[in-house]
């Protein structure tokens, strides 16, 4: 229990950060605004549910299409074309509608933080700080407008992502299993064995994204500064003193967004070669099936499209691994912000 999510600032440990998780939905969920936000709740998780059926329906469908182009059956593939035609519209229907109420329920999110945040940080007067002394909170305005808008956007991605992902795991693995158990099985340690060289390859993604928003956060108030103080600067004298000072800035944010690449590179390398392996996977494992006539021509194809839904949801970490670095920068600083409203002075409480 002491792992921790390393940044470039403070550790939090993973509980912590679970529990700063549940504690902003909660509070989300129970605020005034959280009835409507139930409800949208209630209506994706119908959406997603039909989504999966309708996923499962058009596995069959296609493997019953292509079984009759094998069989040169024209009535069945006529039949089979319309029936095909007719689940591709439920389902753009059903995904339109839902990516419709997440949006909106992400944004309803975003303006109920939004507000609470800004109290916090007018009621007890963070705005005062100043700067650099040692106590201040660096970037507070990135904090309030950027973490937020990523915090509630994606939290809500990837909490949909993981329901979607437990679903599909239960919808396809029985389609997997009727087809071929030991490609079910390839397929749960295929993902295993991805995930964890993964996790090993991207970890510093972390730390690495945490210094880059601060970096150019840096970089754009020096800007902002310079534009400000533009007459006293000039009559200074002082433009040398600040283009050195801009110069380090964007030496910082280059070197560290360099580092960022590199390590996007490798990741990028593994996770590349593993989305096309799984295309050929469930062919390799299927195919002599046909040959030998235990499968008709259909189960192919319905392999594939099982095989790639189900690693999908098993590989939700591969997939989204540069997203969740990100978030778990987003998820600090934001702590950082709570912790710091709650040490000053007095007010209304704010925060996630």
């Amino acid at each position: 229990m002491n792992r921790t999510a390393e940044t470039g600032g403070k550790s939090i440990p993973i509980r912590q950060m679970a529990e700063r998780l549940g504690t902003a939905a909660v509070n989300f969920l129970t605020s005034p605004v959280g009835g409507k936000a139930r409800w949208m709740l209630f209506l994706l998780l119908a959406l997603m549910f039909c989504i999966n059926g309708m996923n499962v329906a058009n596995s069959y469908v296609g493997r019953w299409f292509m079984s009759a182009i094998e069989a040169r059956d024209t009535a069945g593939f006529a039949r089979f074309a319309w029936l095909y035609a007719g689940v591709f519209l439920a389902s753009t229907a059903l995904a339109t509608l839902f990516r419709f109420t997440e949006e909106r329920l992400g944004l309803l999110w975003r303006e109920w933080l939004t507000r609470r945040i800004t109290g916090a940080y007018i009621n007890r007067r963070i705005f005062l700080e100043e700067p650099g002394n040692g106590h201040s909170l660096s970037n507070p305005d990135q904090r309030m407008t950027e973490d937020v808008r990523q915090f509630t956007a994606t939290t809500l991605s990837f909490l949909l992502m993981v329901l979607n992902g437990t679903m599909a795991v239960l919808s396809f693995s029985g389609v997997l299993w009727a087809i071929s158990p030991r490609l079910f099985g390839v397929a749960v340690l295929y993902a295993l064995a991805g995930s964890a060289i993964t996790i090993l390859l991207g970890r510093p993604l972390v730390r690495l994204n945490y210094r880059q928003s601060d970096y150019e956060a840096d970089f754009r108030s020096a800007l902002i500064h310079t534009r400000e103080e533009g007459a006293a600067i000039a009559t200074a004298g002082r433009e040398t003193e600040v283009k050195t000072g801009l110069d380090a800035r964007i030496d910082a944010l280059v070197g560290n967004f360099r580092r960022i690449i590199a390590v996007n590179r490798n990741l990028n390398f593994f996770t590349s070669g593993y989305n096309y392996f799984i295309q050929l996977i469930p062919v390799l494992l299927v195919a002599p099936m046909f040959m030998d006539g235990r499968v008709e021509f259909g189960v192919i194809g319905q392999s594939a499209m099982a095989f790639a839904t189900l690693l999908g949801a098993f590989s939700l970490v591969i997939t989204q691994f540069q997203a969740i670095s990100s978030y778990a920068t987003v998820i600090t600083r934001l702590s950082e912000f709570v912790d710091h409203a709650e040490h000053a002075g007095n007010g209304d409480g704010g925060g996630s």
